[in-house]
């Protein structure tokens, strides 16, 4: 499992206190982790591991993101469009310009951010039924962080990874702690 910088107090007592934002923007990051799959299919149509991969991982992330409005529909919180806080953006902007390790690297990160935040969420939100299903997600965006590792490591014809994986790290706890953030899955500390 890749580890990332702990979540603030701050952000876990803000997403508690706004869960139908937090829903929102959830169900947003669902549907661009399927759409970041479905891009790669067509980046690198000569990755046999990757299209099987990517195909597979796209499937799993719109079934989240199906998982995630019935979730806002149970709670009357209609899906809207949320200004976004740049959180990949600037992810992607730390990488290694026409680096496709640093850019699975990335994707990596994102999965354990996502992995990281459900797993607080469990053990916060007073709703059993929402803290079970953010347990049951985070173990998939645990797999996800994995396999994107993986896909690091093979496009570094083998080679260990870890040096870069620290690089990015660190870009992303910055990213995450900037200050006066919107509450986003991917954005304040």
């Amino acid at each position: 499992m890749i580890a990332v910088a702990p979540s603030s107090r701050a952000w876990i007592d803000a997403a508690c206190a706004d869960l139908p934002t937090l829903l929102v923007d959830h169900a947003h990051c669902e549907k661009k982790a399927a759409s970041t799959a479905v891009r790669y299919l067509f980046k690198y149509p000569d990755w046999t591991s990757l299209l099987t991969a990517m195909s597979r991982l796209a499937r799993e992330e719109l079934v989240h993101f199906e998982r995630v409005l019935k979730e806002l529909d149970a709670r009357g919180v209609p899906f809207r469009v949320l200004k976004s806080a740049n959180y990949a953006t600037h992810l992607f902007a730390a990488c290694r310009p026409g680096s496709t390790v640093d850019e699975m690297l990335a994707c990596a990160l994102i999965e354990a951010r996502s992995h990281e935040r459900f797993e607080r969420l469990t053990e916060a939100v007073s709703d059993a039924r929402l803290a079970a299903f953010y347990r049951e997600l985070g173990e998939a965006e645990a797999r996800h962080g994995e396999l994107y590792v993986e896909l690091a490591v093979e496009a570094n014809h083998g080679a260990p990874v870890d040096d870069r994986l620290a690089v990015l790290r660190a870009a992303e706890a910055e990213i995450i702690a900037r200050p006066n953030q919107l509450l986003r899955m991917h954005a304040g500390g």
